[in-house]
């Protein structure tokens, strides 16, 4: 069927327009992506806070966006490797609450990290620039959603979805098992190298676990500890977590507690970030890096 002038200038009207919008698009940069982020998640992003970007330039194109717990060396040469150039680290990559704005030079460690001219530093931001790579850091927000991806993304790891308790998204009611078996079990779920320490007794039964991804505090430990057989956190401090475990095992209370490394245990909730990015950002690839146990075991 013939089409009338009018609808012919109407097609090719609409033509023009979408052939125009597609030219004059946006370019997907580290920044677009970033506002897209920051819009799906919502609230305040304030400058001074610890989300923001790191290092690189925001303008970069984006080729593909990697998430991990912390954007070692390691980590971002796996970007570079991937294909990937824009990375969403949780922990900062600097080495300082105040990531990305290094101390002055030989003034030392300080809440920006290590100074400008620390070798380790410079090496880090070289090939940061050198690979055309983009930190970002999202942690505050990411941490901020209703659900607790956090926990949920660690219990998943240890495959223990299943056994969420309703009323407290950080309980789960296991199988039955010794506490050498669960040990065992989170070891190899989590391939884990020497990062795992566990207090407590091995032959102990364990139905009800805690799961605390990154720093527990002494307060948390104290108040949920005798309701649960087993905590399994990202870290503590030694002298008030870890001794009070030890020493609740001595006074003959069958509880363990069990510290997989702060990273590790933020790892799987950064892996469900790069699910989560493939629904908000789907021009590229998003994709996992595990950041894993830095520690090795040495030999007798």
């Amino acid at each position: 069927m013939e089409l009338s002038r009018r609808r012919f200038a109407l097609v090719a009207g609409s033509a023009s327009v979408t052939q125009l919008g597609l030219a004059g698009a946006e370019p997907l940069t580290a920044e677009v992506v970033v506002r897209r982020v920051q819009a799906e998640l919502g609230g305040d992003w304030a400058a001074a806070g610890a989300d923001g970007f790191k290092a690189g330039d925001p303008a970069t194109v984006v080729k593909g966006i990697a998430t991990t717990s912390m954007a070692t060396l390691d980590v971002l040469k796996q970007v570079a490797k991937a294909n990937a150039n824009l990375v969403l680290t949780y922990e900062p990559t600097f080495y300082g609450r105040g990531d990305g704005r290094a101390a002055a030079p030989g003034g030392g460690r300080g809440p920006g990290g290590v100074s400008a001219d620390d070798p380790v530093f410079k090496a880090k931001n070289e090939f940061i620039e050198k690979n055309g790579l983009v930190v970002f850091r999202l942690r505050d927000h990411w941490q901020a959603r209703k659900d607790n991806d956090m926990v949920t993304g660690l219990a998943a790891a240890l495959g223990w979805s299943a056994h969420r308790v309703k009323t407290d998204d950080a309980l789960y009611d296991i199988s039955p098992a010794t506490a050498q078996a669960t040990v065992d079990l989170i070891r190899t779920k989590l391939n884990l190298r020497a990062g795992l320490r566990a207090v407590g007794d091995r032959k102990a039964t364990v139905r009800r676990v805690l799961l605390h991804p990154g720093a527990m505090t002494p307060a948390t430990m104290w108040q949920r500890y005798s309701t649960v057989d087993l905590i399994v956190a990202g870290e503590v401090r030694e002298w008030e977590n870890t001794f009070y475990a030890a020493d609740i095992f001595t006074a003959g209370d069958k509880r363990a507690l069990v510290t997989v490394g702060r990273v590790v245990s933020e790892d799987p909730g950064m892996r469900a970030c790069a699910d989560w990015l493939k629904t908000v950002v789907k021009e590229v690839p998003a994709t996992w890096i595990g950041a894993g146990d830095p520690y090795w075991r040495p030999t007798a």
